[in-house]
């Protein structure tokens, strides 16, 4: 896909008024996105490396979540190669819900069935069923499911 036709995707999936829209243009865009997942407003996930983003089935992405498969500093320092780090592989996992605003950096896995509090900034790999918080994210609760 040319780089123009990508960010014009990237724009309309960004502004477009219904989750199931915004996921389909995600997927034209490369990233793997499940079914029944939930794309919220404003969501941003990486233009440069969407083919490094997997999202698992019945996933929630909240509004204005940003997902980063790669950091790249600035161009002074991967001149004086200060700095340089390729894209890496995220993976949020089946049911797993990242709540509003929260960011997640290249090369994180998020369980199936964790939960990414509000504003986190997550930077290592999320165990399942578990709920993060804060900057730099950490455990703060393991979830258990409730037996009928």
């Amino acid at each position: 896909m040319g780089k123009l036709l990508g960010r014009f995707l990237r724009i309309l999936a960004w502004l477009a008024p219904s989750y199931q829209f915004r996921a389909s243009v995600y997927r034209k865009c490369g990233v793997k996105v499940g079914k029944g997942v939930y794309m919220g407003f404003l969501a941003m996930l990486d233009g440069e490396y969407p083919e490094y983003i997997e999202i698992g089935d019945w996933a929630s992405i909240g509004p204005g979540v940003k997902i980063m498969a790669h950091s790249g500093g600035s161009p002074y320092h991967q001149r004086r190669q200060i700095f340089h780090e390729g894209p890496k592989k995220i993976v949020i996992g089946k049911g797993a819900w990242v709540a509003a605003g929260a960011i997640i950096l290249p090369g994180v896995t998020v369980g199936e069935g964790a939960i990414v509090a509000a504003g986190a900034v997550v930077s290592k790999d999320v165990p399942p069923l578990t709920l993060v918080a804060g900057n730099p994210a950490r455990a703060v609760q393991k979830l258990e499911p409730k037996r009928d």
